[in-house]
């Protein structure tokens, strides 16, 4: 792949993410309901990095790890950007508004490099080996994260029942699209992509 075509993907990847995460600061407004409850899970940004990894045109971890990590980034740049607009920090223009936004999110910054890296390699390894380990894990995570939000039901604005029980109705669906996916995308000729893989390899 050319140099002018990685890079109509890398901006493509960028724009995407941040019109993910500026939507999903939108569709959260205040923070407050049920939207507001679940506008605060983590699993979906490891899926925007896992579909970035996956969509990298060469088949190479370090890649998908690299647009993982940049789709983490631009989407949190998204939603800390729609933030600066719902809240106010004191700050006498919008730019140091939205800088004192950004500086509010330091930990999932710090975080999202970390999973941004992790499941954008892990999308990779999805559309290399058409393993079903990635996106089962994935969809695991969905089911964990819920557990985890039932039992501290009131830390979550007292929906964290409600979100818990619809994060593992997602996970779940994840798992059985995902696999659905994996399962038809085996069955194609050699020739579909890109890259021929090996017939004979072990798959999970």
């Amino acid at each position: 792949m050319g140099l002018r075509q990685q890079v109509a993907r890398a901006l493509g990847i960028g724009v995407a993410a941040f019109a993910v995460g500026a939507l999903d600061s939108l569709v959260k407004g205040n923070g407050y309901g049920i939207i507001g409850a679940l506008s605060e899970t983590v699993v979906p940004w490891f899926v925007l990095a896992f579909l970035a990894g996956a969509y990298t045109k060469e088949r190479r971890f370090a890649l998908g790890a690299v647009a993982g990590l940049e789709a983490t980034m631009c989407g949190l740049v998204g939603f800390y950007f729609v933030n600066s607009f719902f809240f106010h920090f004191g700050a006498p223009t919008w730019l140091a508004n939205f800088h004192a936004a950004l500086q509010t999110g330091r930990v999932p910054f710090e975080f999202g490099i970390m999973t941004g890296l992790l499941f954008g390699a892990l999308g990779v390894w999805w559309k290399e080996r058409l393993s079903v380990v990635p996106v089962v894990g994935l969809g695991i995570a969905f089911v964990l994260e819920a557990m985890v939000r039932a039992i501290e039901a009131a830390n979550f604005y007292y929906h964290g029942h409600a979100v818990g029980l619809i994060e593992s109705f997602v996970g779940l669906a994840w798992i059985g699209l995902a696999v659905y996916v994996t399962m038809a995308l085996r069955q194609k000729p050699p020739s579909y992509f890109a890259r021929p893989r090996n017939e004979g390899m072990l798959r999970s």
